[in-house]
């Protein structure tokens, strides 16, 4: 998946889940989203995207090329699930 296939499902995402009808700005996403929109856009990709951000990914995401490099990087790089069993 490319850079516009990523921007153009995260637009799709933002309209429906956030229902904001216009594409995230370029700038630092804290000045556009609240909390609670943040997180529901995270749940979002996750599941949209089939990956899983660790919490060091989401304390490093700013703004929306963040979010595009933090896909992109997933999606290049799975992580094989770990096993539960101890």
């Amino acid at each position: 998946m490319n850079e516009q296939q990523i921007r153009t499902q995260l637009t799709d995402l933002v309209r429906t889940e956030l229902r904001i009808d216009q594409a995230l700005p370029e700038g630092n996403l804290s000045e556009h989203l609240d909390s609670v929109q943040r997180l529901t856009l995270v749940v979002a990709i996750e599941d949209s995207f089939k990956i899983c951000f660790e919490p060091q990914d989401e304390a490093a995401i700013e703004t929306l090329a963040d979010v595009v490099q933090t896909i992109q990087a997933k999606l290049d790089n799975p992580v094989e699930k770990q096993s539960d069993s101890d």
